[in-house]
């Protein structure tokens, strides 16, 4: 099936789960015939539908959805948009050489400003907030890989400037170093979600709720199957990410990761925290937790606790996202978390996302396994592919390794997923003692 989101826990949800909320739109009923139909109502299938429609007014789109638009990730998300794409760049450089690595990178720098220009273009009002991120390290082990990668990023004429301890925010967490990315903004990515398919609908796209994909049938022509109905298309994209389901590029897997947003904080927290309003504070190291203000004066947090499956009946862990905010100052001692969330992401063995055509069907395209760096990425990933269906420039350079068909093999059974809960769970644990 394309998928639907996490149930809120406890009654906790996402802050802005409210966010551009629509009537429902119609379920897929009987027959129908179109020129792209694409699964999934979220950040990548959305912005493809919008691409699409203004490269060509004239092209029949149709997006199914099995919940709701902005129901899974890109209504869940933390609204961190900003640049890297897979590992980290002395890992890149190792793995794809210099040339590729520095093409990369500069892809994601792309991709943030084509979110920035297409929230401008559109007047979306979704919060967005320009600034950089700051990634900081603590203690000397992370201090010399931070080190590392700015010698890096030097060596690929790449500006990523060391911070020291010295030029950190005085917020009141001990920090060693940090990493200074930028482009970046925060913005509500369901707001942005939502909009985009309000825009899409405007030029005639017709947009499937409550429809799961059950099957997708290669052909001379596409054959998209749901419950009650199905969608002849000349060009299918899949556009499900952690989901997984039929015509889903092989590799990605669906984890869910944790999140939540504090009551609104008192005027002077918020003067003490007020960097991180255009400058999040992300932690150096796979579960460390991150920051950022909302524009309504709260504090989100997410990290933490990983989840297999992209969809479940486990509850958020708030104990451990209130104990990450109360040491990130002692401003937030008394601060307690007004909601908390369990949101789904696509993870590949190798960091990358996958972006291609099916190897058998070559007008079958998907996109996903972002690793929960997507907000950027998947938005730009859409107007990558309807580039693909407009002009077939799939090879136009720069040809970047996640460009392919399917993402490195993961083994999958009973016995693995055992094996992969528990060293999610040992990674948990690590990150409570680091």
């Amino acid at each position: 099936m394309s998928g639907r989101p996490d149930g809120p826990a406890n009654g906790l949800g996402p802050h802005w789960a409210g966010a551009g909320s629509a009537a429902p739109r119609p379920r897929l009923h009987g027959p129908h015939r179109c020129d792209v139909a694409i699964v999934g109502a979220g950040l990548t299938g959305l912005s493809t539908a919008v691409e699409l429609l203004e490269l060509d007014p004239g092209r029949r789109v149709v997006v199914i959805e099995a919940d709701q638009v902005a129901a899974g990730a890109s209504g869940r998300g933390t609204g961190l948009l900003g640049p890297r794409v897979g590992p980290a760049l002395t890992v890149a450089r190792r793995r794809y050489g210099d040339d590729v690595a520095r093409a990369a990178y500069h892809w994601s720098i792309s991709a943030v400003r084509h979110v920035m220009d297409l929230v401008e273009r559109h007047r979306i009002p979704c919060d967005l907030t320009p600034g950089g991120q700051l990634v900081v390290a603590s203690g000397d082990t992370a201090a010399e890989e931070q080190a590392r990668e700015t010698e890096a990023a030097r060596a690929l004429g790449l500006d990523i400037p060391l911070l020291t301890r010295e030029a950190l925010p005085k917020i009141g967490a001990s920090w060693t170093s940090g990493l200074r990315y930028a482009p970046a903004a925060t913005l509500d990515p369901a707001a942005l979600t939502a909009h985009l398919a309000r825009i899409g609908e405007q030029r005639g796209l017709t947009v499937f709720e409550r429809s799961p994909v059950r099957d997708v049938r290669p052909g001379l022509l596409i054959t998209v199957v749901t419950d009650h109905g199905e969608v002849v298309a000349d060009h299918v994209v899949i556009a499900i990410n952690a989901y997984g389901g039929p015509g889903a590029p092989a590799g990605v897997v669906g984890v869910r990761v944790q999140a939540g947003v504090t009551e609104k904080l008192p005027d002077a927290v918020l003067a003490a925290l007020s960097p991180l309003t255009a400058e999040p504070l992300i932690g150096h190291g796979e579960l460390s937790p991150y920051f950022r203000l909302t524009s309504d004066g709260r504090l989100v947090v997410g990290g933490g606790a990983i989840r297999r499956g992209p969809y479940g009946s486990s509850a958020p862990l708030p104990g451990r996202l209130r104990a990450a905010v109360r040491e990130l100052s002692p401003l937030l001692a008394e601060v307690e978390l007004e909601s908390a969330w369990a949101g789904p992401i696509g993870v590949t063995r190798d960091g990358l996302p996958v972006v291609g055509r099916h190897p058998h069907d070559t007008e079958l395209y998907y996109a996903g396994g972002c690793n929960g760096h997507g907000l950027a990425a998947s938005v730009y990933h859409g107007a990558r592919l309807a580039s693909w269906i407009a002009y077939g420039d799939e090879d136009a350079p720069p040809r970047l390794p996640w460009t392919r068909a399917k993402a490195p093999w993961v083994p999958r059974g009973r016995l693995v997923d055992r094996a992969l809960d528990r060293y999610l769970a040992h990674l948990t644990a690590v990150s409570d003692v680091s």
